[in-house]
């Protein structure tokens, strides 16, 4: 849990949100970050999976510009926001992204681990690129905004993080983005012959799926999508 109140102040900085905005939030959790949010916030709607933390919020958090819900966020749609906040277990990280991808929304302030973090920045080619990495470069333009020491959180993770600001480009199919990852498991294989292989007729030369560049992969995912499954 994010303890260090400097840093939530940061935060709040960082997502400059209006008095007249609505912040949808990944992760409740104590509450900490949310009752900034709501001081801030017109409207905030938090989502929070696990039942006791979402009742510790219902208890301690008596915000009347706040909605709290308990189950998955990933799971839900047509939500309408501006600002989207998460500071979520990093095991939900690709969750969170691959859903922004599908979302209309002005702005996201995530909290992510460095490691995370450096394979968003990831380009083709390199070891380090994956499907997360094409996703990420095609529908968003990331910042680096601070690093978050170690010291900040109870328990202490025995990893470093970063905060980022996310603003929208572009918008992706969810089935583009399951192409997609399933195109990833195939990274070594030679793009035009997975494309063919999958009904689309398309010429990479003798590039393998790891060697395309982020707008080149999602057209092949869509066009795939359009046709069967890999």
């Amino acid at each position: 849990m994010l303890v260090d109140r400097r840093v939530l102040g940061r935060i709040i900085d960082a997502a400059r949100i209006g008095k007249g905005e609505t912040v949808l939030e990944a992760g409740t959790g104590q509450g900490t970050l949310t009752a900034e949010l709501c001081r801030v916030a017109k409207h905030v709607v938090s989502y929070e999976v696990d039942k006791k933390l979402c009742q510790h919020a219902h208890e301690h958090l008596q915000f009347q510009n706040l909605e709290l819900v308990n189950t998955d966020l990933f799971k839900a749609n047509n939500l309408r926001f501006g600002t989207f906040i998460s500071n979520l277990p990093y095991s939900r990280s690709r969750d969170a992204f691959e859903w922004l991808a599908a979302q209309k929304f002005d702005r996201a302030i995530v909290m992510v681990q460095e490691e995370f973090a450096d394979k968003l920045a990831a380009r083709q080619g390199e070891k380090n690129y994956r499907a997360i990495s094409a996703l990420a470069a095609y529908c968003f333009a990331i910042e680096r905004l601070f690093r978050v020491g170690r010291q900040s959180f109870e328990p202490q993770p025995k990893v470093e993080s970063v905060v980022i600001r996310i603003i929208p480009v572009n918008i992706v199919a969810k089935e583009t983005i399951k192409v997609l990852n399933l195109l990833f498991s195939k990274r070594n294989k030679t793009a035009s012959t997975v494309a063919s292989k999958a009904g689309v007729q398309a010429d990479f030369g003798s590039k393998r799926i790891d060697q395309l560049v982020p707008a080149d992969l999602i057209r092949m995912a869509e066009s795939i999508s359009n046709v069967r499954p890999i």
